[in-house]
């Protein structure tokens, strides 16, 4: 289990595994390669406080956590143009108060960009966030794919 799996374990008390592939109802980037890499503390950081802020202001009780890392030679920008509200419409994602995507600026202390959907299918509620950063050494993008999934909590 890498870091993040950890990671994700403490935070949501179960067990997550990376997922082999990204799922059926993301656009996958051209290009892009399958990486094993864990999240940066910057980024386990900016989801752990997702996570605490989804937990108290939400009535949806979280099932899943899942993440996939990728690399890319497109730039952080390329990666966030792509991941349009209109294409992840297209492809299910139809939370409308869900932010979308932030310019590839300095995001969580990194040089890459921060995208987030949500979508609601039978009352099975999916936020998916996208985070990327610039890898320089290597001169790839990696691109973090962090989904969570879970249903409306019952009323007590």
């Amino acid at each position: 289990m890498s870091t993040g799996c950890n990671f994700a374990s403490n935070l949501i008390g179960g067990e997550s595994e990376p997922v082999a592939n990204l799922w059926s109802d993301v656009p996958a980037l051209q290009g892009a390669q399958r990486a094993d890499i864990g999240l940066p503390l910057p980024m386990r950081l900016a989801i752990q406080g997702f996570m605490k802020a989804s937990a108290q202001n939400t009535k949806v009780q979280l099932e899943n956590f899942d993440f996939v890392a990728y690399t890319t030679p497109m730039k952080p920008q390329e990666v966030t143009d792509f991941y349009s509200q209109e294409r992840m419409q297209a492809a299910g994602w139809n939370a409308e108060d869900v932010g979308g995507c932030t310019g590839a600026a300095s995001t969580a202390g990194l040089s890459g960009g921060l995208c987030a959907f949500g979508k609601d299918v039978s009352g099975q509620q999916s936020m998916l966030i996208v985070l990327t950063g610039q890898d320089d050494k290597a001169n790839l993008t990696q691109v973090f794919y962090v989904r969570f999934d879970g249903r409306f909590k019952p009323e007590s």
